[in-house]
């Protein structure tokens, strides 16, 4: 008898190591984008007041991390890419049984589109890292019709078994994500063109409006506010025609509603990340104050700062800047690191060259200058149009923009200190700050300078955090 206990003991204990082994496997072989993206939001859902819901142009286009500074708002992005309506209903089902948001903010895009999921791949990057429940097995008997093909949400082993010569330490230290569920995308495109506003609208039905209308009647159901939205993109007929279908709805429901493409907050040729769909990141902090600005009017949402149980978010907020500073630094294209810096977390002082030809080399860079001092640069155009050398200073916290053309020189008192820039002769050109001796104005004594040249400050401790210099061409300057 004592034998067979023994024998029983060690049959379970090889089990137990089994399968422990395998969970191990199998958590270490997801690639973990959706675990990464939303940990945060799983471990502690009952933390935020708002929840955003989506595909990626949410998620591209509102940055929690701001409404925290901004309004002390407790946030979080739950938009997923290449979400449909039917999933992203089921992911807000799923989010409402660990967390209890005052306010819900969602996207209409796709609105028309009759399918349930776009495709399987994008679906595990999106659910992957939910723990098997009662409402993940409902989500996943709605969105996938094949009993078959439901195994592998429910064990993913099968679906990353091979990514063995694909692991990386990433993979072995998953971290969380900075933006809290966001995605800031790094590039500046020329869009292909909004279309014109139609006429009419045409109403139509479809999967999507379905699974609309049952989100709206679950949160009125639960008590919870409901904020629809058409986010802004190069949209064609047929999706100006959703948003109309979206605005119906909500007229219909007596929800509030925000047709981003009626509105005039982003300035598409500056700030979008590809031709059609997605905003970059100056796109994305545009719509981000907007939505902050239109909640504070109209919600009663708690502001979180100096409170005991949100003392980490000014931490959180900090790794957010810094995340945001070395992307920044690690760009090497002018038009990329202009539209970083449209950023109120950063200062900075910015030079240009008249006889470098910058203005006409491509008809983005005056913009990305209006659009990084927020449409104060006054003279910018007088330096295009002479073709003079072109000084700004731009100081966030006191709200001043200072500027000069040409050989005239600059003093101003910035929040940040000192800023003393002296045009001169060529040779002789000198910017120093913060009482400082350093001359950070790059000129050799035959007056080969570079085209651009930028400082970077951090706007809330005053400290130069970059200096990056751009040559002829802009590129990256070297001597």
């Amino acid at each position: 008898m004592k034998k067979r206990a023994i024998k029983i003991f060690w049959v379970c204990m090889a089990v137990l190591l089994f399968a422990a082994g395998l969970r191990f496997l199998t958590d270490l072989l997801n690639p973990g984008y959706a675990y990464t993206k939303n940990k945060e939001f799983l471990e502690e859902g009952e933390m935020y007041d708002i929840l955003f819901f989506g595909n990626s142009h949410m998620t591209n286009a509102v940055y929690p991390m701001e409404l925290w500074h901004d309004y002390g708002i407790a946030s979080y992005n739950l938009a997923g890419y290449g979400n449909q309506i039917p999933t992203t209903y089921w992911m807000m089902e799923y989010a409402l049984e660990c967390s209890n948001p005052k306010l819900i903010v969602m996207d209409c895009a796709h609105l028309k589109v009759e399918e349930k999921v776009q495709t399987k791949e994008l679906l595990h990057a999106q659910i992957d890292c939910l723990p098997l429940n009662r409402d993940k097995w409902r989500m996943l008997c709605d969105l996938i019709e094949d009993p078959k093909e439901r195994l592998e949400f429910v064990w993913d082993f099968s679906v990353y078994h091979d990514r063995w010569w694909d692991l990386g330490q990433g993979d072995f230290e998953k971290e969380s994500n900075v933006e809290k569920g966001a995605k800031i995308e790094i590039d500046v495109v020329s869009p292909q063109g909004l279309a014109d506003r139609p006429a009419q609208a045409d109403p139509f039905t479809s999967t999507g409006t379905d699974y609309l209308r049952r989100i709206i009647e679950e949160c009125q159901s639960r008590g919870i506010e409901l904020l629809l939205v058409y986010l802004p993109y190069s949209a064609s007929a047929q999706e100006w025609q959703e948003a109309f279908c979206a605005e119906q709805m909500a007229e219909e429901y007596g929800v509030p509603y925000l047709n981003f493409l009626e509105l005039s907050v982003v300035d598409l040729a500056v700030d979008s990340y590809d031709p059609h769909e997605h905003l970059n990141g100056s796109g994305g902090r545009k719509v981000t104050d907007y939505l902050g600005a239109y909640i504070d009017r109209h919600y009663e949402i708690a502001d979180h700062r100096g409170e005991e149980a949100y003392s980490g978010w000014d931490e959180d907020y900090r790794r957010y800047t810094d995340y945001k500073l070395q992307c920044t630094s690690s760009l090497e294209a002018l038009d990329k690191y202009l539209m970083m810096l449209a950023d109120p977390a950063f200062d900075c002082c910015v030079y240009v060259s008249g006889e470098a030809a910058v203005w006409g080399r491509d008809e983005k860079y005056m913009p990305l200058i209006e659009s990084l001092s927020g449409g104060k640069a006054e003279k910018l155009e007088e330096a295009a149009a002479l073709g003079e050398d072109y000084f700004l200073v731009l100081d966030h916290k006191s709200g001043q923009v200072y500027e000069s053309v040409g050989g005239e020189s600059l003093q101003a008192e910035c929040s940040f200190g000192q800023v003393r820039y002296e045009a001169g002769k060529e040779e002789s050109k000198a910017l120093y700050l913060q009482d400082g001796e350093e001359n950070y104005l790059h000129v050799t004594p035959q007056g080969n300078e570079a085209a651009v040249q930028i400082v970077v400050l951090d706007s809330e401790k005053g400290s130069i955090v970059d200096v990056k210099r751009f040559d002829g061409k802009l590129a990256v300057y070297t001597e």
